[in-house]
């Protein structure tokens, strides 16, 4: 996770300083296939990951991306057919079309657009038009179009990726073949083959023509990242594309410390990864790489290194690299920005996309379930409300993040038991929010600050009661009659690095402040109540300054009752009424969330 942290921020410096050049900064659908009206999909990081569940239009995304350079176009994935027919307009006659910005050499920023036109009596037709006033384009003085990115690209979709032996082996017919059965007419024609790998002969021709390429000797670097990318050792490979099994494929020779096998032998991962490594290292400079689903056949390890590959490319070609998955261990570690959320709209059925979701959030809409969620513990049961009230607030994403839980026994409890728990099990899970009026005067220390003369147990100690305002016992080994004091140094340490990354406080002294409103509090009352009881009432509320006593009160005149059951239904409709007004207090309880994100 280091590399790809490293990786991460000298790409952010890369692309910052603008060396990636022909880079698409954003792609607006006015209407497209499935695809919610008007979405936009910026590419803030030079990797973007498509990720959602199965039919949500990722790929289809990256089949407008694949037609958005010159020369290229949508068609070669998506037409129309007798059976899906495509229709022509949307109810606004709004053709289907895309549009995108890039910037061209002298820095300037171009608007591209290309939408699917009848030419000729061909409905599938795409071509560039004058920009789209009515999609948000700008339009030109001279009427002109803009001409479309001239950029490499490079598709791969991995689902289709077979070698020629599984291709002949899985789907090809026997029509027409001298011998029994497929497994026979593999064996007539590997030995054909086998000329070709061997050098034996460079070409076997037919009537059509050469029926294989030249073989293509795998360089060390090629060798490099095979192995890094599938944990395994390779010593040599040979590439070579050929037709001897009756349709066009590849064939790949390994050899390992342990054996020489084909791609018969070697498992489909193997396969896919060698082609993926071959074409991204060929590709020139700046290309745009599309690849539909890379970790196919693909175990998690293999998915992460995977992962270090592309970012390594483009550190070094400054490639722009945009991926559909729907892999964790691909999405796991990338900026909010490099990930695209892909998920069905329950009101129109049409395919929205999110931004800037961190990859916990994004594991929410395929259903991958976190081995460990966030714990925030809280004091009591109001500020548990409070939090998980502004959790689902923030979306299902996040909350599906956190788990929140309450201590019954306060404070004091937390400060002494649970956090000296949480220091010695190197948990990074657990987050503490204190009530406010915990909160000292000054910042939470830095043990790493103090000169080294005084990291001692008695000056940490210090240090410690005036962050907590408790003395706090760490349980240590015994050294003789004295506890062990290294120890005890570390475990000190430990509970101010505790409280200076995972210690918070909510807004305002207690949580009740935080809800409480005079106005919501006279205005319901006065609704339920009459006049003689509401200025029973409002005397009452007035005569305390204690927000507790103020929800007891309320509860009283309003429900009929002031049990904790009673205070707490009070409460959660204050709860609701503080987060539609969304007021600094919320939005501080989001800052502190956000960071713990």
């Amino acid at each position: 996770m280091y590399q790809v942290e490293q990786l991460i921020t000298t790409i952010k410096s890369v692309k910052k300083s603008g060396n990636i050049k022909k880079y698409i900064d954003f792609i607006r659908f006015p209407f497209y296939r499935n695809l919610e009206i008007d979405t936009i999909i910026n590419f803030d990081f030079p990797l973007t990951v498509f990720i959602g569940q199965n039919g949500c239009g990722k790929s289809s995304c990256l089949h407008a991306l694949y037609g958005a350079p010159r020369g290229k176009t949508p068609y070669e994935f998506w037409f129309d057919t007798s059976v899906d027919p495509v229709e022509y307009f949307d109810d606004q006659k709004k053709r289907h079309s895309f549009w995108y910005v890039f910037k061209n050499e002298r820095g300037e920023s171009n608007e591209v657009v290309k939408a699917r036109i009848r030419r000729n009596n061909d409905p599938n037709y795409w071509e560039t038009s004058r920009p789209l006033v009515w999609a948000g384009m700008i339009p030109r003085e001279d009427s002109r179009r803009n001409p479309p990115i001239e950029k490499n690209v490079v598709y791969i979709d991995f689902r289709a990726e077979l070698s020629a032996f599984d291709k002949y082996f899985y789907f090809g017919d026997t029509v027409g073949i001298s011998t029994r059965n497929k497994q026979e007419f593999i064996r007539k024609k590997s030995k054909q083959l086998q000329d070709i790998i061997t050098g034996k002969k460079d070409f076997i021709y037919t009537k059509a023509g050469a029926v294989n390429g030249p073989v293509k000797t795998l360089s060390e670097n090629e060798l490099k990242w095979i192995s890094f990318i599938l944990g395994k050792k390779y010593i040599s490979a040979h590439f070579v594309e050929h037709s001897f099994f009756r349709n066009h494929g590849y064939t790949v020779i390994f050899k390992t410390d342990f054996a020489n096998y084909s791609e018969a032998f070697a498992g489909s991962g193997e396969v896919a990864v060698v082609r993926l490594v071959l074409k991204i290292l060929e590709a020139a400079e700046y290309s745009l790489i599309l690849l539909d689903e890379p970790e196919v056949s693909l175990h998690p390890g293999a998915q992460e290194r995977l992962k270090v590959f592309l970012l390594e490319q483009i550190k070094i070609k400054k490639h722009q690299i945009v991926l559909t998955s729907h892999s964790a261990s691909i999405v796991d570690g990338l900026p909010k920005e490099a990930i695209k959320v892909f998920h069905q709209s329950p009101n129109t059925g049409r395919f929205l996309v999110k931004e800037n979701l961190t990859s916990e959030e994004a594991f929410y809409h395929i259903e991958f379930p976190l081995a460990t969620k966030k714990n925030i513990i809280v004091e009591d049961i109001l500020a548990s409300e409070i939090i998980l009230a502004t959790l689902n607030e923030l979306g299902p994403e996040i909350k599906n993040i956190f788990n929140v839980k309450y201590n019954p026994g306060g404070e004091s409890v937390i400060k002494k038991e649970f956090i000296p728990v949480f220091c010695r099990d190197g948990s990074r899970n657990n987050f503490v929010f204190f009530d406010g009026d915990q909160k000292t005067t000054n910042d939470h220390y830095n043990w790493q600050k103090f000169s080294t003369a005084d990291l001692n147990v008695s000056f940490l100690k210090s240090k410690i009661k005036e962050q907590t305002k408790e003395d706090i016992k760490f349980s240590v080994d015994s050294l003789g009659n004295s506890g062990n004091e290294t120890q005890q140094i570390e475990l000190q340490k430990n509970y101010l690095d505790f409280y200076l990354y995972k210690v918070f406080y909510l807004p305002k002294n207690t949580p009740e402040e935080i809800i409480w409103s005079d106005s919501f509090s006279n205005s319901t009352a006065k609704a339920i109540l009459g006049t003689d009881k509401y200025k029973e009432y409002s005397n009452e509320i007035r005569s305390t300054t204690n927000y507790k006593e103020k929800f007891s009160i309320h509860s009283k005149y309003t429900s009929g009752g002031n049990t904790s059951e009673d205070i707490l239904a009070t409460q959660k409709i204050f709860i609701q009424k503080w987060i539609n007004e969304k007021n600094g207090d919320y939005n501080a309880i989001v800052s502190s969330i956000d960071s713990i994100k």
